[in-house]
C-alpha cells in the first residue's frame, strides 16, 4: 500500500508539473490572455477535465506556475549571492539576474506576462509593486552594510535597490522585444553603471 501511495503521489506530481510547463509555454508563445485551461489540455494531449482535476480553476494553475518560477529563481540566484561582500554585491546581483535571463529566458518572459496581466475579480493586479518588496528590502540592507563599513558611498539604499531592480526590469522588457539582444554587453554596462553609482574611490566616477 505504501509503495502504491508513493507511486500515485509521484504520478500526480509529474502530471501537475507537466501542466505547469504547458501553461508556461502557452503564456510565452501565445500571450497571457490566450493561455487557457483548454490550451494547456491541448498541449498536454489530455481532456480539459483532466487538467481541471488537478487545477480546478485557471487561477490555481497560474499560482502553481508562479510558485514554480519563484522556486527556480531562488535556486539560481541565492547561491550566487551567498557570502558576497557588500562592495561586490551590486555586480554580483546584476550578473546573477542577467545569467538567469540568459539561461531561463522563457521563465522570465512568463513572469513578465503574469506580472502585467494577472488580476483579481476587482481588476487589481495580483502582483503589484509590493510583490518585490522583500527582495528590495534585502538588497537595501546589504547596501546599507556596505555604507556602514565605508566601502560604499552615501546614497539612499532603498532608492538604489529599486533602481537596480528597475534597470533589470527594463532589460527584461527589451529582451522580450529583441530576442537576439547581447546580454553580455548589456549586463556589463549595468555592472559598470552601478559600480560608479555605489562605490567610493576611483569607481565612484
Amino acid at each position: 500500500m505504501a509503495v502504491r501511495t508513493r507511486e500515485a503521489t509521484f504520478t500526480h506530481q509529474k502530471r501537475r508539473d507537466q501542466f505547469v510547463q504547458c501553461m508556461i509555454d502557452a503564456i510565452v508563445e501565445g500571450g497571457y490572455q490566450d493561455a487557457s485551461v483548454a490550451e494547456v489540455a491541448r498541449r498536454a494531449g489530455v481532456s480539459k477535465g483532466v487538467v481541471s482535476y488537478h487545477f480546478p480553476a485557471r487561477d490555481d494553475l497560474i499560482y502553481a506556475v508562479v510558485a514554480h518560477l519563484f522556486d527556480t529563481i531562488k535556486k539560481a540566484i541565492e547561491p550566487r549571492l551567498a557570502g558576497v561582500q557588500p562592495v561586490e554585491f551590486p555586480a554580483a546581483y546584476i550578473e546573477a539576474w542577467v545569467d538567469y535571463f540568459r539561461t531561463q529566458t522563457r521563465n522570465m518572459l512568463a513572469v513578465r506576462e503574469i506580472w502585467g496581466n494577472f488580476r483579481d475579480v476587482s481588476g487589481k493586479l495580483q502582483f503589484g509593486p509590493d510583490a518585490a518588496k522583500g527582495e528590495l528590502d534585502r538588497v537595501a540592507e546589504i547596501l546599507a552594510k556596505g555604507q556602514a563599513s565605508g566601502e560604499l558611498r552615501a546614497f539612499d539604499p532603498k532608492i538604489m535597490a529599486a533602481s537596480m531592480k528597475g534597470a533589470l526590469d527594463q532589460l527584461l522588457n527589451r529582451l522580450a522585444r529583441e530576442p537576439e539582444l547581447d546580454l553580455d554587453v548589456y549586463g556589463s554596462e549595468l555592472v559598470a553603471l552601478f559600480a560608479r553609482a555605489t562605490r567610493t574611490g576611483p569607481d565612484a566616477g
